[in-house]
């Protein structure tokens, strides 16, 4: 019976250990992100334990990212059409990380040479019975 419970305790040490040593390569990898930018984050949904995050930015195409609901991240969901620093891998930026501590205030010319546009549309007033222009940032 003593056998068990010593290969049980070895057991649990290793998972540990391979966690521990997971998470210090993955910090890694992400430090080793050289392409960086702004991302637009868009879609805030789902229960707290099931939150979602989902943001995009532009490299040379468009990048759509997401985080669920991790540990680092519980308290920093934000609302949703706001910008924060994104920084990618170069040869592939599907592999990214958005930076939600501190929101950024980014001018219509960075906006633009990042590779977003500015779009109208319309939406219709009660009160005034009129359409209303509006733009956003896409």
């Amino acid at each position: 019976m003593n056998n068990w419970k010593t290969i049980f305790l070895f057991m649990i040490a290793g998972l540990l250990i391979y966690e521990v040593y997971r998470n210090v390569q993955q910090d890694d990898y992400r430090k080793s992100f050289k392409g960086e930018t702004i991302a637009l984050v868009t879609i805030n949904e789902g229960s707290r334990e099931d939150k979602v995050l989902r943001y995009y930015f532009y490299t040379d195409r468009k990048i759509l990212g997401k985080i669920g609901n991790r540990s680092r991240h519980n308290s920093l969901y934000k609302e949703i059409n706001k910008f924060y620093r994104v920084k990618y891998d170069m040869n592939n930026p599907e592999e990214n990380e958005i930076f939600l501590e501190e929101e950024l205030k980014p001018d219509s010319l960075s906006l633009v040479k990042v590779g977003f546009t500015k779009t109208k549309y319309y939406e219709y007033d009660d009160a005034t019975a009129k359409y209303l222009e509006k733009s956003k940032w896409k």
